[in-house]
């Protein structure tokens, strides 16, 4: 073929497309009811029962509404159980409007530092670009979840309600966007360090009244009181938000370990990659991918769930998700028949081709361990709310888990010995944060 498309091409492809009456049919189908509606797959869809050999009860689904916090309503997902048990409740919802504030504040004091720090690169360098465009955002990784609980503590969702702005994050992330792409400007033209630390903290002054007005102002000091199972009326002490988390979870999050499965050409196993421009809290724990085996994966999560606890893990919603039907299975939307293409590719080569991405963050609270031992599906909490999926939980087939997810978050007492001397022994490597696992999701 030449390089320049001419007609006879065009006509030979029409000639082709319309000597196939499925073609036709499909056509007709997709134009009416669209790709995925046309090409859904009953088979996979029957393959996958609601029912679970392990099922975790955890509480109410919670819903993120139009924002981008999955990772933060997972995380407290993951955690949900433990105070549960704790309180003695059959509920209990945390406030995430709480840690939002603190995100916002704080991915803006990164944002500025890192301005500060790259003020003598160009403005349009790969660097400069990849701050610019992603720290802003309401996205977020486990580690960065962990930084803020660290530091801030948690409430519950009734002592600071979500708002307007912090269910629909839009505007808010607008308004935050311009002026702080204006102090950037102002930090990159100022001639010392010393005026762009005035400046900066006049700067961080101003992002706290619009969050404070945006999301109100974040608790200080609170008294929980509650029912628990036996009906029994209970109020806790006043405690500031970093008492509750301490008297609660103490040092819990720090038992927490991300394992990954993502598999890029130049990753290799047992070794922590992280980059100093990927955070939200300035000097907090770096945000890293630390791969291990495929069984190691998968044992891992296993070990968690037979121990009742949720995991909090990171994949590609983007791709064979039913997100009304409640399913995520690999062909379950078979594009592939309806067009008579073929798109596979093995999982490495998906996201170093940026076919596949890292794009939200769920909880397993549950899988089906068949007789064998093998297992064939996953239960999946989600934070959209209860009007998508199954009651607001997924099904996820065992295909799409080994494809679609990159990270999964384990306490350490699920590891195998082996696994965590391997982890605690990990050299730690800065590379450039240009692959897409480590965008803001």
């Amino acid at each position: 073929m030449d390089k320049i498309l001419n007609i006879n091409d065009i006509n030979s492809y029409e000639d082709d497309f319309r000597s196939k009456k499925c073609h036709l049919l499909a056509r007709n189908a997709v134009i009416t009811n669209g790709i995925y509606a046309s090409s859904i797959n009953d088979d996979v869809v029957r393959s996958l029962p609601d029912s679970f050999s392990i099922d975790i009860k955890d509480g109410n689904i919670t819903d993120q509404k139009q924002s981008g916090r999955c990772w933060m309503f997972a995380g407290f997902n993951a955690l949900k159980p433990v105070i549960m048990k704790k309180l003695n409740v059959e509920n209990f919802e945390f406030s995430q409007a709480y840690l939002q504030f603190y995100d916002k504040l704080e991915k803006a004091n990164f944002f500025l530092e890192r301005v500060i720090e790259l003020k003598d690169e160009s403005i349009d360098s790969r660097d400069n670009v990849k701050v610019f465009t992603s720290t802003l955002g309401d996205g977020g990784h486990f580690v960065m979840f962990k930084n803020l609980v660290k530091k801030y503590g948690v409430v519950p969702k009734e002592c600071m309600k979500e708002t307007f702005t912090s269910s629909k994050t839009n505007e808010l992330n607008a308004v935050l966007e311009k002026l702080l792409f204006k102090d950037a400007y102002i930090l990159r033209n100022l001639s010392t360090d010393e005026e762009r630390r005035t400046h900066k903290e006049m700067m961080l002054s101003e992002v706290y009244r619009i969050l404070a007005i945006s999301l109100g102002e974040p608790t200080r000091e609170f008294t929980y009181q509650y029912y628990d199972k036996d009906k029994k009326f209970v109020r806790l002490k006043k405690m500031s938000p970093k008492e509750f988390y301490d008297e609660y979870f103490g040092s819990t999050i720090d038992d927490y370990i991300v394992l990954s499965d993502s598999p890029y050409y130049d990753f290799k196993d047992y070794v922590r990659y992280y980059s100093h421009l990927v955070n939200n809290v300035e000097g907090g724990e770096n945000v890293y991918f630390f791969n291990v085996s495929k069984d190691e994966f998968l044992n891992s999560l296993v070990s968690s769930l037979k121990g009742e606890e949720p995991v909090w893990f990171a994949a590609d919603a983007t791709t064979q998700f039913l997100r009304k039907e409640g399913y995520l299975a690999d062909h379950v939307i078979d594009y592939d028949k309806l067009f008579g293409i073929d798109t596979s590719m093995d999982k490495g080569a998906s996201i170093d081709y940026l076919q596949t991405v890292c794009n939200h963050a769920m909880t397993f609270t549950g899988c089906n361990i068949l007789d064998d031992g093998t297992i064939d599906r996953f239960k999946v909490k989600n934070s959209w709310g209860k009007d998508n999926g199954k009651d607001g939980y997924y099904i996820m087939s065992r295909d799409y888990f080994d494809k679609y997810v990159y990270q999964i978050v384990i306490n350490k007492k699920y590891l195998t010995s082996e696994l965590l001397e391997k982890f605690n022994k990990s050299e730690e490597i800065e590379i450039k944060p240009y692959k897409n696992i480590f965008d803001n999701k």
